[in-house]
């Protein structure tokens, strides 16, 4: 999603000086167990918790012949229940960070958890890693890896 696009997000913008730190949530357990370092390190540290999930839309040759409603739809209906899982999952932890805003951004994982970052002004992006054997990893490469090499802020990656 480009910054043009919409993104679904709650009204918590950073407030100026205020310690930000992202956590990219991909509802798997890698992903569970990165927001609960990222709370503990909130809670330490002070500052908001921003937790974004990115919607991986991968378009094949046949979405060119589609019909554009209802991919449109399709796509909503995906960016809605992605909605629905982030807040149940952010609810789960109600009360132990002063806030947690939610973010759901549609296109390259990497690419999305990075511009959040970068444009909420973040010190730091807490992601998972689904520890990849060497072979995987050399053929997909990693969000993590990307995310690392790209942000512009402190990344910490919490081993699943």
């Amino acid at each position: 999603m480009s910054s043009a696009d919409e993104e679904h997000t709650d009204p918590g913008a950073a407030a100026p000086g205020e310690k930000v730190t992202v956590v990219a949530i991909d509802f798997s357990p890698g992903g569970r167990r990165a927001l609960r370092w990222a709370l503990e390190h909130v809670v330490q540290t002070g500052g908001a918790l921003h937790a974004v999930h990115v919607v991986d839309r991968h378009w094949r040759a046949s979405d060119l012949r589609a019909d554009v409603a209802a991919l449109t739809r399709e796509m909503n209906e995906v960016e809605r229940m992605a909605t629905a899982e982030l807040r149940a999952l952010v609810a789960e932890h109600d009360g132990r960070a002063p806030a947690i805003h939610e973010h759901v951004t549609v296109g390259k994982p990497a690419e999305e958890i990075v511009r959040v970052a970068r444009e909420l002004g973040a010190e730091t992006i807490v992601i998972g890693s689904h520890g990849l054997d060497a072979i995987a990893h050399l053929l997909v490469g990693s969000v993590a890896e990307r995310v690392v090499r790209t942000a512009p802020c402190t990344v910490v990656v919490v081993k699943a």
